[in-house]
């Protein structure tokens, strides 16, 4: 486990609930988290960084869409096959990112010719 300071704890819990409140107003809390773990966490991979942020995503969007399927009760026969494409597309992300190269991630001027 990495050695991280309180200052840099409360730094994270901070980012984290700016990050879920603005993502339950506006969307994109991803965009305060992310930075956020990449300053705060500098010891960590960034694989440790976005896995770490994308399941704090995925709770998030989970109880969005619980929310709002009970209170909109949308038509499953449109949600069904969306949610399945969103999901294809999701893993198909996920395979694209495996394969960009780790020093693009660690200094992105670096990968530039």
């Amino acid at each position: 486990m990495p050695d991280v300071s309180l200052w840099a704890v409360v730094f994270l819990v901070v980012a984290a609930f700016s990050a879920g409140w603005i993502d339950a107003v506006v969307g994109g809390g991803g965009l305060i988290q992310l930075p956020a773990m990449l300053l705060g966490l500098p010891n960590a991979s960034p694989a440790q960084i976005l896995s770490t942020n994308k399941i704090s995503s995925l709770f998030g969007t989970t109880t969005s869409a619980i929310t709002y399927g009970i209170k909109v009760k949308p038509d499953r026969r449109t949600v069904l096959p969306l949610a399945g494409l969103a999901g294809l597309a999701a893993v198909g992300g996920a395979l694209v990112a495996t394969q960009i190269p780790m020093a693009w991630l660690s200094d992105p001027a670096r990968g530039r010719s």
